[in-house]
């Protein structure tokens, strides 16, 4: 039964039910980057090399897919009935996959854990958007953006500390107390009902927005990487999105209440911002993605000098984020300080297009910290996109919201990588020896090193033009996002929770999931 309309939380009870929504978005964002130290040993134990790659990418599919489908449902059946839904669903997903005996059992229960933290993310941006006003929001954006950024730093770090001292299994099994906890905190505390009015969903929308979704990402994660462009799998599966996306719109447009509302994209700072989210997460992955290689290929850093070098990035975008949002909070405004983010990431990614092989380590850590300051963009475009729609909506934006950002990240590096190698392919494919690939030189520093000096030398340059292409893209898309900044509505931010919205709008009784 839906739950009915009702009030904001008090006292407390607010800040229980936000540890409750960050503890829960910390699991799914940790299980983002946890695997990627354990995937030898997981290999090793499973015994499919080839096959480690589903590890990564069923759980990537999977929660990207998803999240659309929570915000809407959640905006019927209840924020906190749904929230817990996702927990439940990503314990299961993390216990099973710690038992998995084989790669496709792996494969499976990932993309089950998936499925989970895809509403995580969704669940706790809507949550704090019902217990929060508008102008507080953006200091608990920024908070999340510290816990899901200092997650994901230091997901790889933890994930091999368990490897090396337990087994890659306790990956998984160390959600188990952790999802408990937050099952517990927003049991206690995030009673945020909603209208108890009948609402269908639309199941036929979900399947196929689910289908599209995922093979839009399946084709962004392989083509031009596991598969050519144009081989049979890469196409048929963009046939596919092709296909199911029609569907999808058809079917949207001939329902009553649809999965996702086509007529939010007429308000204009719901179209704007998911535009900005798509740009912004794929310049994001791309910088994350990109920077490390250079490191390794052009200046020959180690793994540790590499992997050290995305903490000014993660500082940036920590502190950047908490300011964004304690200067809304007392500010009120949100558009200024959305333009500033993108000058200044600007100046970061145009400063990384410079890099050539005599940059030092420092001068690269200043160039990755001014980039990270994308993330004073966050907080203020997941409060304005709220800001921007009633009360009932909510949900269904938020889910959009993170949706468009997770995808521009796929695509972002599918992107990235279609310049990088059309550079390099350009570059080297009539000076290396027969039978080298152009694109194994930035996969693997031992290939270069095998090369004559004078060939070193002509790689080494190619790479540095290669990257300098690279940081440049990622500048213009930045500079598409500065417009459609400019273009943002710079509204005032609504005094009201988004219960407390929801409440003044419905005459509806008020009770409670308990």
């Amino acid at each position: 039964m839906p739950e009915a309309a009702g009030g904001s939380l008090d006292g407390r009870l607010k800040y229980v039910a936000f540890a409750g929504l960050g503890l829960s978005m910390l699991l799914g964002a940790v299980d983002q980057t946890i695997v990627a130290t354990a995937l030898p040993s997981i290999a090793t134990d499973l015994g499919s090399l080839d096959q480690v790659f589903w590890v990564v990418t069923a759980y990537l599919i999977t929660s990207t897919a998803v999240t659309p489908l929570y915000g809407k449902i959640s905006d019927v059946y209840g924020r906190r009935r749904l929230t817990q839904i996702a927990i439940v669903v990503f314990l299961v997903g993390s216990v099973l996959s710690g038992v998995s005996g084989s790669m496709l059992q792996l494969a499976v229960f990932r993309g089950l854990q998936g499925v989970g933290a895809g509403g995580l993310m969704a669940m706790a941006m809507a949550g704090i958007g019902d217990i929060f006003t508008a102008r507080e929001r953006g200091k608990y954006m920024s908070y999340l953006q510290l816990v899901n950024g200092t997650a994901i730093m230091a997901g790889p770090l933890f994930g091999g500390f368990l490897t090396d001292h337990f087994t890659w299994r306790w990956i998984f099994y160390v959600n188990l107390p952790l999802s408990l906890l937050a099952l517990a905190l927003v049991q206690v505390a995030l009673d945020v009902p909603v209208p108890s009015e009948n609402h269908r969903i639309d199941y036929e929308g979900a399947g196929l927005l689910v289908v599209a979704v995922s093979a839009l990402v399946a084709v962004a994660s392989w083509g031009g990487s596991r598969y050519a462009w144009t081989s049979l799998p890469t196409l048929g599966l963009a046939a596919v999105t092709v296909l199911s996306t029609v569907l999808f719109l058809v079917q949207e447009r001939r329902t009553e209440e649809p999965m996702v509302s086509l007529g939010l994209f007429r308000n204009r700072s719901v179209l704007l911002i998911t535009v900005l989210s798509v740009l912004l997460g794929g310049v994001m992955l791309g910088v994350i993605n990109y920077v490390p290689v250079f490191m390794k290929t052009v200046l020959e850093e180690s793994g540790v000098n590499t992997g050290a070098l995305l903490i000014p990035f993660t500082l940036g975008s920590i502190g950047s984020a908490v300011l964004a949002g304690q200067l809304m909070s007392r500010l009120g405004r949100y558009k200024t300080l959305t333009v500033a983010g993108l000058l200044t990431t600007m100046v970061g990614c145009y400063l990384l297009s410079t890099m050539g092989a005599d940059v030092s380590l420092l001068q690269t850590a200043v160039y990755m910290f001014i980039t990270g300051t994308i993330g004073m963009t966050g907080p203020t475009l997941a409060t304005a996109i709220q800001n921007a729609v009633s009360g009932n909506d909510i949900g269904e934006v938020s889910s959009l919201y993170s949706f468009a950002r997770n995808l521009g990240e796929a695509l972002g590096v599918s992107a990235f990588g279609i310049v990088f190698n059309r550079h390099l392919t350009a570059e080297l494919s009539d000076v290396l020896p027969t039978g080298v690939d152009p694109s194994t030189v930035s996969e693997s520093p031992q290939v270069i090193q095998q090369l004559s000096p004078q060939l070193q030398q002509q790689v080494i340059s190619a790479l540095v033009n290669a990257f300098h292409d690279v940081f440049l893209f990622g500048v213009a898309l930045l500079g598409v996002a500065l417009v459609a900044s400019l273009a943002l509505p710079n509204l005032d931010l609504k005094e009201e929770s988004g219960a407390e919205q929801r409440a003044a709008v419905h005459d509806t009784p008020v009770e409670s999931e308990d």
